[in-house]
C-alpha cells in the first residue's frame, strides 16, 4: 500500500508513521527528516532550504517534491509522513504517482485538540533521538532506556520547537487542511482518526482504516 499520514504539528503523526511503518515493514518517507538531512549535510539544496527556515518561511512545494520524488517507489509499501502539506503538493504528488503508474491507496488525517493544547503537548515533552531520528514524548510515548540498546539517544528538544515557530506551523496547516481533506475525500481514500487518544489506540484505528494490510 501507498499511504500518506497527515495532521498538524503535535498531533503525533511522526510517532504513528514510525509505528505503522514498523508494524507493516513499510518504508517511511519523512519530508521533515529529508529537509534536516540536507541542511546538516550542507548541500547546495540544503543551504537553499536553510535560507527559508532561517527567514521563517515555508519550504517551497517544488523543493518538497524534489526531496520526496526519489523515494516514491512503485514497488513495495511506504508511508509518507507529513506530505502533502499544501493542496499544491497534493496535486503535484498525484501527478508524480500517476506518471509511475501508481496512486495513494489511503490518506490518514489525524484530527487533534485545539492549537493551545498542541503547543503545550510539544513544549512539555516532545523529544527527538539524535541517534535514530525517532520522535518521542516524555508523557505519551517515553524514550526507551538507552542502556537497553533499542535507541541510544541522546533525546533532545529541537531548536525549532518554540512557541512562535509552532504557531506559524499550525497557522500554515489550518490554511491548507480543509482543501487537502476535500481533495482526498473526493477520491474516496480519506480516513479521519482522532489524535486525542492513547498512542496504541490511535495506531489500532489507523490499521483498521487501512484494512489491516498485514492480515490480508
Amino acid at each position: 500500500m501507498k499511504i500518506s499520514l497527515l495532521g498538524p504539528v503535535g498531533s503525533g503523526k511522526g510517532t504513528q508513521a514510525q509505528r505503522i511503518s514498523e508494524r507493516l515493514n513499510y518504508a517511511r518517507i519523512a519530508t521533515g527528516d529529508l529537509i534536516r538531512d540536507q541542511i546538516k549535510a550542507h548541500t547546495e539544496l540544503g543551504e537553499e532550504i536553510k535560507g527559508y527556515v532561517d527567514r521563517g518561511e515555508p519550504v517551497p512545494d517544488e523543493v518538497i517534491m524534489e526531496l520526496a520524488r526519489p523515494h516514491l517507489n512503485p514497488a513495495g509499501g511506504w508511508i509518507m509522513d507529513d506530505c502533502p502539506r499544501t493542496i499544491a503538493q497534493a496535486r503535484a504528488l498525484d501527478e508524480e504517482l500517476q506518471e509511475r503508474g501508481i496512486s495513494l491507496d489511503r490518506v490518514i488525517m489525524l484530527e487533534a485538540p485545539d492549537d493551545e493544547q498542541l503547543i503545550e503537548r510539544i513544549a512539555s515533552g516532545r523529544r527527538h533521538s539524535l541517534a535514530t531520528g525517532r520522535v518521542y514524548h516524555l508523557e505519551y510515548n517515553p524514550p526507551p532506556d538507552p542502556q537497553m540498546g533499542e535507541d541510544p539517544g541522546p533525546f533532545v528538544q529541537r531548536d525549532d520547537d518554540t512557541e512562535e515557530a509552532l504557531r506559524r506551523q499550525l497557522e500554515s496547516w489550518r490554511e491548507e487542511a480543509e482543501a487537502i481533506k476535500e481533495h482526498y475525500d473526493e477520491q474516496g481514500i480519506l480516513a479521519i482518526v482522532d489524535a486525542d487518544q492513547d498512542v496504541e489506540k490511535i495506531t489500532e484505528e489507523i490499521l483498521e482504516a487501512l484494512g489491516h494490510p498485514r492480515e490480508r
